[in-house]
C-alpha cells in the first residue's frame, strides 16, 4: 500500500517537478562559477569580444601566470588564510567561553538575564564606524592584521547561536558529570564540546566565510596595501589595475590579455579556496546533534 502510495502519478509529478525546480536553482549557482572559469581560460581577443560562454576560447594560462608573477597576490593570499585561520580560531575560543556560562540556568549563574542583555544591546545597536576607528587608532592597531581580528573576536549572534544549542543539551549528562566530581572546565572540554560538533561546525564555517569575504576593514585600517587580505586586493584590482605593482617582464605579457581575462583569474583565486572547505564541513551539519547522548 505504501508503495502504490509512494508510486502514485501525483508523486511523481511531484518529484519531476522538484527535481526540475533543484536542477534550476543548481545550474544557476554553478553556470556563472563556470563561466567566469572559462572566461579566466581565453585569449584575449575571444574574451574581449565577449564570445566566451562556458569553454575556454584560445585556451592558455597568461592570466593566471601573470598573476602568480606579482608577489602582492602571494602575500595577499598568505595574509588572508593568515586572518582566517588564526581569527576564526580566537572567534571560537571566546564565543565557546561566553556561550557556555549564559547557557546555565538563573540557579547556577545568578544575573544571567541581565548578563545576556549586556551581550544582546552592543548585537542591536554599535557604537559606529568613527568611535571604532578612534578605538583602534588608539590601542596601536592601525596598519596591523590585528586590526582585522580584534575588534571582532566575540561575534555576538554566534554566542546566541552555541548559547541556545549548549541550552538544549540533555541536562542528565552534565548532571552525572557534576556528581562524578569533574570540573566546569572539564564537563565544558569532556562532554559539552564532543556533544557540539554541529554546532562548532556551523559557527567555525560562519566565521571562516566572513573573514576571508570581508574587505571593507582593510580599507579602513591598513593604509599600506602590502599588508591588505586577498579580498581588499582583488576589489581595488578589479576597479583599477595598478601597473605599478609589476614587474617589467610581467606588464608585457598584461599587454597581451584582455582585463576581463585577468579579472576573471583573480575572482576565480579568491573564490576556489573557501570553496574547498565546505566539502569538510557539511559532513557535521547533518549528524546527529547529540550523537551517544542519554535519552529520557
Amino acid at each position: 500500500m505504501h508503495n502504490q502510495i509512494y508510486n502514485s502519478f501525483g508523486d511523481k509529478v511531484f518529484r519531476v517537478i522538484n527535481y526540475l525546480i533543484l536542477t534550476v536553482v543548481t545550474l544557476t549557482c554553478l553556470l556563472p562559477i563556470l563561466h567566469v572559469l572559462a572566461i579566466s581560460f581565453s585569449d584575449s581577443v575571444s574574451a574581449t569580444a565577449n564570445k566566451v560562454l562556458f569553454i575556454p576560447k584560445g585556451f592558455n594560462l597568461a592570466a593566471y601566470e601573470t598573476m602568480f608573477s606579482n608577489p602582492i597576490f602571494l602575500n595577499s593570499f598568505f595574509v588572508s588564510v593568515f586572518r582566517t585561520v588564526v581569527g576564526t580560531a580566537i572567534n571560537l575560543f571566546f564565543t565557546i567561553l561566553a556561550a557556555y556560562p549564559l547557557s546555565k540556568d538563573d540557579r547556577d549563574l545568578r544575573g544571567r538575564k541581565w548578563i545576556s542583555l549586556f551581550f544582546i544591546i552592543p548585537m542591536m545597536v554599535s557604537g559606529g564606524l568613527i568611535p571604532t576607528y578612534l578605538l583602534v587608532n588608539r590601542i596601536g592597531l592601525i596598519d596591523s592584521i590585528w586590526s582585522l581580528i580584534l575588534p571582532g573576536c566575540l561575534p555576538i549572534g554566534n554566542v546566541v547561536l552555541m548559547m541556545n544549542f549548549f541550552r538544549g543539551i540533555n541536562r542528565s549528562i552534565l548532571e552525572a558529570a557534576d556528581i562524578d566530581g569533574a570540573s566546569e572546565l572539564a564537563i565544558l572540554i569532556q562532554v559539552v564540546l564532543p556533544l557540539s560538533t554541529a554546532s562548532i561546525a556551523t559557527v567555525t564555517l560562519f566565521q571562516m566565510v566572513a573573514h576571508w569575504n570581508d574587505w571593507f576593514g582593510a580599507t579602513i585600517y591598513i593604509n599600506d596595501n602590502r599588508k591588505w587580505p586577498l579580498q581588499t586586493l582583488l576589489r581595488q584590482m578589479l576597479q583599477s589595475i595598478d601597473i605599478s605593482t609589476f614587474g617589467a617582464e610581467t606588464i608585457s605579457k598584461l599587454r597581451l590579455l584582455s582585463d576581463r581575462s585577468f579579472r576573471s583569474a583573480m575572482i576565480i583565486f579568491a573564490t576556489i579556496p573557501i570553496l574547498c572547505v565546505y566539502p569538510f564541513m557539511q559532513k557535521h551539519f547533518v549528524s546527529g546533534i547529540t550523537i551517544g547522548s542519554v535519552k529520557e
